[in-house]
């Protein structure tokens, strides 16, 4: 009967351990210096095994002005597929390198982060054949020292911190608990470290369904009516994505959905707060095939993973922001009209080059470039199309004698701004009172007075004290608040373009 138990619990040993994945991670990272970097991003919660990530480019070892892409698997343990599709790809970019032209130009001209074990610990158990079925870490909940599979474990992919609380389960014995606060969990901390040092551009989270739809793409978000603010862009990624990934029966594709809720997971919380398009790609149609089906499951996935990398070439927008006397980078909000959602974090282009690039669809935009302390840069009409990525260079000046409430954000926020709408909206996004918010015109005229005491937000219809609506133009936001500390009033000043 022992027998028996452990045959049927037996994985195929073509599926990689988690000592065989770092053995081969070592091993490449020492045969290909120049094209691999590999990093010890933490380690995992209840027994500190490794969580490994590997940087594939040319001068891997430098931060390079190029476009970043990010593959992560084994959130779930029992989700082994995603394992092997990123060990796979590993070989795959590198054998291929110099080789093949494509293979050499995605190294050369791209950086490449894969994380293929995020839970090594999770992964641990169900390659021992303990429990098959585990999904979680081994998060000692009890604190008993002792690992107890129906209470121990924390699940990685509801524990990140957007929406946390509406996601999961905070009963510990539930294997989708979500833990005792948002990034409690080390591999959690691991990966947010990794995300927050970067700039990826797009993420691939690879899954498999135990229960549930397979074969499936989803992408952020549909939540209580509401769509993020790129989902007819993110939605054609998706789409475009899943549609080159050829199911396991072989007479169809896998199919681009909508994820629904916010609830902890990593696709939204990379995209929400990193900004990254992020996927989770859904693979096969159960968590663990049978041996002989892996290379090819692998193959047919490696098309979808390495259109993120060509994707990057056409139908985008990309700039450096600098400053104008000194050409040093700067990191600077970048807004896109149509493509923005003020209760989300600010879009920056990065902080060591300057530079920004986002996935759009062909068309014509207006964007928005703003800094505290310099001058806003408004860009009209910059024209996307389907067969090149548009180039920008953003100089940005300085405001000599400028004020602003911190370093890190603008304190009045108007939105959408140049625009042609009304009404447009201002929001106030610092914990202060305004006594007043005025509004005036080049000349130094009070066009509008908002007299009440604001601090969260307010429509301006266009209008002046007389009812009158204001022509095109620039025009002055200045909102006065007390400083208790200096006793004093100070100011916070925005700029209003309205266009015809």
């Amino acid at each position: 009967m022992f027998i028996l138990l452990v045959f049927l619990l037996a994985i195929d040993p073509r599926y990689h351990t988690a000592a065989e994945v770092a053995a081969e991670l070592d091993s490449i990272a020492q045969h290909h210096p120049d094209i691999t970097l590999l990093d010890t991003i933490g380690y995992s919660t209840q027994d500190s095994l490794l969580i490994l990530a590997m940087k594939i480019s040319d001068n891997a070892g430098e931060d390079e002005d190029e476009p970043e892409v990010l593959y992560v698997a084994c959130h779930h343990a029992e989700e082994l597929l995603g394992v092997e599709i990123c060990m796979y790809m590993i070989n795959d970019l590198i054998e291929n390198y110099n080789i093949d032209s494509l293979h050499t130009y995605w190294v050369n001209n791209r950086e490449i982060w894969i994380v293929p074990l995020l839970n090594p610990e999770g992964h641990t158990v169900v390659m021992r054949g303990i429990d098959t079925t585990w999904r979680k870490n081994k998060h000692d909940n009890n604190h008993n020292g002792i690992f107890d599979l129906d209470y121990d474990g924390v699940d990685p992919n509801r524990n990140y911190d957007f929406h946390w609380a509406e996601g999961g389960n905070n009963n510990p014995a539930s294997e989708y608990y979500r833990g005792e606060k948002p990034f409690s969990e080390k591999e959690n901390q691991a990966l947010k470290a990794l995300c927050e040092a970067h700039s990826f551009v797009f993420c691939n989270t690879y899954h498999s369904a135990r229960t549930g739809l397979g074969e499936v793409v989803y992408f952020p978000w549909v939540w209580s009516g509401g769509y993020s603010p790129d989902f007819p862009v993110i939605r054609s990624v998706a789409d475009s994505m899943s549609k080159l990934i050829i199911n396991d029966a072989g007479n169809g594709h896998y199919t681009a959905l909508p994820g629904e809720g916010l609830d902890g997971k990593a696709r939204n919380w990379l995209y929400a707060v990193c900004g990254t398009f992020t996927f989770c790609v859904e693979v096969s149609t159960t968590t663990i095939q049978p041996g002989w089906m892996v290379d090819d499951i692998c193959q047919r996935n490696l098309v979808g993973a390495y259109y993120l990398l060509e994707r990057m070439n056409y139908a985008a927008v990309t700039g450096i922001t600098y400053d104008a006397e000194t050409g040093e980078p700067l990191s600077a909000e970048v807004i896109i009209d149509g493509y923005y959602d003020p209760d989300l974090p600010p879009r920056r282009s990065d902080s060591c080059h300057g530079r920004f690039l986002r996935i759009l669809s062909p068309g014509s935009y207006n964007i928005t470039i703003k800094k505290p302390g310099y001058e806003p840069e408004y860009l009209q009409g910059v024209e996307v199309t389907s067969d090149k990525t548009t180039e920008l260079d953003i100089p940005l000046k300085k405001i000599e004698n400028s004020f602003h409430l911190n370093n890190d954000n603008d304190t009045i926020i108007i939105y959408p701004n140049p625009t042609r709408n009304r009404p447009l909206t201002i929001r106030i996004k610092d914990p202060v009172l305004f006594q007043s918010l005025r509004i005036y015109d080049v000349c130094g005229r009070v066009l509008k007075n908002f007299n009440q005491p604001i601090n969260t937000s307010l429509c301006w219809t266009g209008d002046d004290d007389l009812n009158r609506q204001a022509g095109s133009g620039i025009y002055y936001i200045v909102g006065e608040y007390s400083d208790t500390e200096e006793s004093s009033v100070r100011r916070a000043v925005g700029k209003i373009i309205l266009l015809d």
